[in-house]
């Protein structure tokens, strides 16, 4: 049963010449299991400093691995899987970029009702260590 749920994300960043930054952003989505599989879907509205349109995210939890897929006004695919690379490209309207990322820490804490999704990953850019990244996501069901 897919449920409308609020969904919270936190990222940060360090980077290697010393300085951190952090996000967050709080939508609304879908939330739901099929098969023992999760899902989580919600948009992001374009903003006037980016220039870039809606994309919509679908993250997909399954056999220890996090898929995150991102459509729209960029594309990107990637997967977090405990200590494997992973190799995608980043496309948006201005061109391609090559990334990878190396997670060590793939973690989750779900029910049908919602829970948590907690990454740990190092973040390439054409081969090149750009950051050191966490993503905190909340999944939570609204309750009418």
């Amino acid at each position: 049963m897919q449920i409308n749920a609020t969904i919270q994300i936190n990222g940060k960043q360090k980077y290697p010449e010393g300085h951190e930054d952090q996000q967050e952003l709080l939508t609304v989505g879908k939330f739901y299991e099929r098969n023992g599989v999760f899902y989580v879907v919600y948009k992001e509205a374009g903003n006037a400093a980016s220039d870039l349109g809606e994309v919509t995210t679908f993250i997909t939890i399954k056999d220890e691995s996090v898929v995150l897929n991102r459509k729209g006004a960029i594309d990107l695919t990637q997967e977090f899987r405990k200590g494997v690379l992973n190799n995608s490209i980043y496309t948006t309207c201005y061109g391609k970029i090559w990334l990878s990322v190396m997670p060590n820490k793939v973690e989750y804490d779900l029910t049908v009702q919602g829970g948590r999704i907690s990454l740990e990953y190092d973040l390439f850019v054409d081969d090149k260590l750009v950051s050191h990244n966490g993503l905190l996501v909340n999944v939570k069901e609204d309750i009418p």
